[in-house]
């Protein structure tokens, strides 16, 4: 990662920071210092992650503040308020609370950003794939769906083995089986949808694109909102889980990524263009 990404990283990471105490301020639930301090390593990993897609998305200017909010919310906010509702980490109110935050502030923070790294208006770069046929689309996306809940469940019953101290957190809180074999389902067939909006607004790799959406799902689905205290989960619940989601996460993406890639149709115009758009991200990096 080049030094000028790690810059602009810091700077969105100081815009998200800010504008976070801004809205958690407006909604009557603001936090200590310390909060605020936590959440800057936090928010730096978001927007490193962040920063890459948007100076290798094929869209510029509000489809990609589209794409990013998109990405943004649901992995960072929906997916994990889902799965906190559900164990009773958190009640309808706080879940209401978080989502209404997330949405204004991701609403903010993606313009913003897209700003910063001079993707506004920067020449857009259409990138065309081989068809799929439906069949083939309808089995990976179930095979895509089902692998979460195994992953999911490996890695919980991991953690279980390694820090059984997490009984007692969850002792009156783990739902019933079927509850979480639905929900976890949801949330893999939402997981396969931000893949699949990554693969489709990306001209990167193969291996370039599994790692980036294995490091979305993993720092923005795990790691990053683990890392500021809170009152809802000790410091220790909160380091074993960021262990345990960071790793199953990014394995998922990876996997999810590989699955679901459609290979690029070269073109001639294509091509320029994706030389040309090289050339301006390389400044960027």
């Amino acid at each position: 990662m080049k030094p000028n990404l790690l810059i602009k990283s810091l700077l969105g990471a100081i815009i998200l920071t800010l504008l976070t105490m801004v809205f958690t301020e407006i909604m009557g639930s603001s936090h200590n210092m310390n909060y605020y301090l936590w959440s800057i390593p936090a928010n730096f990993l978001v927007s490193l992650v962040l920063g890459y897609y948007i100076i290798h998305s094929t869209h510029d200017g509000f489809k990609l503040c589209a794409s990013l909010l998109i990405i943004y919310f649901i992995i960072g906010f929906f997916n994990i308020m889902i799965e906190a509702i559900i164990f009773n980490v958190t009640d309808r109110v706080e879940t209401i609370n978080s989502l209404i935050g997330g949405l204004f502030l991701t609403l903010l923070y993606s313009p913003l950003y897209v700003y910063v790294l001079g993707r506004w208006k920067s020449q857009s770069v259409p990138v065309s794939f081989q068809p799929r046929s439906i069949f083939s689309w309808i089995w990976k996306i179930t095979i895509t769906d089902l692998l979460y809940f195994v992953v999911y469940m490996v890695a919980g019953l991991t953690l279980l083995v390694v820090y059984p101290e997490l009984i007692d957190f969850y002792e009156d809180k783990v739902p019933a089986f079927d509850l979480i074999f639905q929900t976890q389902l949801l949330r893999g067939l939402i997981f396969a949808g931000i893949a699949l909006l990554v693969l489709r607004t990306t001209g990167l790799s193969r291996i370039k694109v599994a790692l980036l959406i294995g490091g979305i799902f993993s720092i923005l689905g795990g790691i990053a909102p683990l890392i500021p205290p809170n009152e809802l989960m000790p410091a220790n619940i909160r380091l074993a889980h960021g262990f345990e989601v960071g790793i199953s996460n990014f394995i998922y993406g990876m996997l999810a990524a590989y699955l679901l890639v459609q290979k690029l149709i070269p073109s001639n115009t294509t091509s320029s263009k994706l030389n040309k758009e090289k050339s301006h991200t390389a400044v960027l990096q």
